[in-house]
C-alpha cells in the first residue's frame, strides 16, 4: 500500500458501499451494472462481493485476471469491473475514505 494513503479503520468498520452506475461509488460506463459490487469493511479487511453483475468482477493477481464472487482485497489490488480497471484505493478515494498522511490505523 502507498504509505501516504491510510484508512481510518474505526470510521469504516462494518460499513458497506455499492459500486456501479447507481451506488456510493459511481462508475459511468455501460459495461458496469447498476449495482455491480459491494465493498464492505470487516475486522480491518476490505471484502468485495460481486452482486450478480452482467460482466463480472475480477482481480488482477500474478499477472492473471481472476473472476470471483467474493474476495478479500488490499488497497493496491487492481479490480476489473465491467471494462474498467481500477485499484481498490482509487475506488475508495471516490467516496473520500483514503486520506493523505492520516495518523489513524491502516488497513
Amino acid at each position: 500500500m502507498n504509505n501516504n494513503a491510510n484508512v481510518d479503520v474505526d470510521f469504516v468498520e462494518g460499513r458497506s458501499y455499492i459500486v456501479g452506475r447507481e451506488g456510493h461509488i459511481y462508475i459511468n460506463d455501460k459495461s458496469v451494472s447498476r449495482k455491480h459490487a459491494e465493498i464492505k469493511f470487516i475486522s480491518g479487511e476490505i471484502h468485495i462481493r460481486d452482486l450478480d453483475s452482467t460482466n463480472g468482477t475480477y482481480v488482477i493477481k500474478d499477472n492473471s485476471v481472476v473472476q470471483f464472487k467474493e474476495a478479500i482485497v488490499k488497497p493496491q489490488h487492481t479490480l476489473v469491473i465491467g471494462k474498467k480497471a481500477l485499484t481498490v484505493e482509487s475506488l475508495l478515494s471516490i467516496i473520500g475514505i483514503f486520506t493523505a498522511y492520516s495518523d489513524k490505523a491502516v488497513l
